[in-house]
């Protein structure tokens, strides 16, 4: 098992009172993380329970006070003995905002780390008597970074972020980013070597995640027209959100195109990210941009792994939405037609899958407007006076 960059984020809490929540995504690793922290950084005795396991969930709703109980019986566990308590798929319990508060509030030296997959779910068990005593951490798709430690490159993954001279180096890169946009990466995919098996689990993501837990999870009576918008999405993965065209499109009203949306951004399928926001009132558009977390999942959908201006930018949201590369995450448009990608942390980037070093207008508009320099995002890179050229892995 491969370490996540995230657990440098994590590791300052391990020794802290404080209850851990991991939340994302089915097959993102969350199960692995758990595990590998179990493994490898902590001391203290530890004790791992999984609640698709009937028996662990039949016990842990029964109360806390017996799970103690079983601590004591089973484990030989005092209470002056600090432990470690990991359970995974923590919203399958009836109540675990009362089971995790009464541990926390009567057994301080019960250390829990726990995970869950929905944060409709979560948000609907997991009450505000939690504030103060929760610390959430998002657990994404690998990160281009770790996508390369997981094909064994850890060579390469060290120069992620930072610009390389060497053409021989950068076409390695390059060949691996290609797998990157294609297949995507979920850990599961990434270290498949056979491109039959990895479009196999990339459709059995597809149909255990999303036709059946996240239909169940929204309650989809219309399964055919929430299907279809699926498709759509994914066809228009990299676009606005047009919720009337939408609408009319699939033959369900705006408010069920909605909740269906905002059902599919809370089981991590997709991301909307909005238009920058400038001081320039009334010039830019209102619709969001849509993305899916995976690019491997969305081209799955669609049935088509070619790479392509959509895919190659939607692969670059990827890279940096699961590194957490930007604090903010934008595109630009104005009401003329005047777009830009990706605006990350005020910075306009465009993106082009090859790029043969003519001027664009987007980005002169934007450096006259915001003084901002432009860049672009290219696969195929020529040197260029008037922007910062970068292949995706050097920003």
């Amino acid at each position: 098992m491969f370490d996540r960059k995230i657990i440098e984020k994590i590791k300052p809490f391990l020794a802290l009172q404080d209850i851990l929540l991991f939340y994302g995504a089915r097959q993102v690793g969350k199960t692995c993380l758990m595990k590998i922290i179990r493994e490898k950084y902590i001391q203290e005795p530890s004790y791992f329970f999984d609640l698709e396991n009937l028996e662990y969930l039949d016990l842990l709703n029964k109360s806390p006070e017996l799970f103690v109980t079983f601590l004591k019986s089973y484990h030989n566990w005092s209470e002056n003995q600090r432990i470690m308590v990991f359970i995974d798929e923590i919203q399958y319990l009836n109540n675990p905002t009362n089971f995790l508060k009464y541990l926390y509030d009567n057994y301080p030296n019960i250390k829990l780390i726990v995970s869950g997959s929905s944060t409709l779910e979560i948000r609907g068990k997991l009450k505000d008597s939690l504030v103060g005593r929760l610390i959430k951490f998002e657990i994404l798709p690998l990160c281009f970074e770790e996508f390369l430690i997981f094909k064994e490159k850890p060579n390469l993954a060290n120069m992620i972020g930072n610009p390389v001279d060497f053409d021989i180096i950068n076409n390695e890169i390059r060949f691996y980013y290609e797998e990157f946009i294609t297949f995507g990466s979920y850990p599961k995919i990434a270290l498949a070597n056979d491109i039959n098996l990895k479009k196999t689990y990339l459709k059995q993501i597809y149909d255990t995640y999303i036709q059946k837990d996240i239909k169940d999870i929204g309650k989809i009576r219309e399964l055919e027209k929430f299907n279809k918008l699926i498709r759509i999405l994914a066809e228009q993965a990299s676009n606005l959100v047009n919720l009337s065209e939408l609408s009319r499109t699939i033959g369900a009203t705006i408010n069920t195109i909605n909740e269906w949306i905002f059902l599919l951004e809370n089981t991590f399928v997709i991301k909307l990210i909005t238009p920058f926001s400038g001081s320039l009132r009334g010039e830019l558009i209102k619709m969001p941009k849509l993305f899916f977390i995976d690019t491997g999942l969305r081209n799955s959908i669609v049935n088509s792994y070619e790479i392509n201006g959509s895919s190659f930018e939607n692969s670059f949201f990827a890279y940096i939405n699961n590194a957490y590369k930007a604090e903010k995450i934008n595109f630009y448009r104005t009401q003329d037609d005047k777009e830009i990608d990706f605006v990350l942390d005020g910075n306009p980037y465009e993106l082009k899958l090859s790029y043969s070093g003519k001027k664009l207008t987007s980005l002169d508009y934007f450096q006259t407007h915001y003084r901002q320099e432009g860049n672009v995002v290219t696969l195929h890179k020529r040197e260029n006076e008037r922007y910062n050229i970068y292949f995706p892995w050097e920003v």
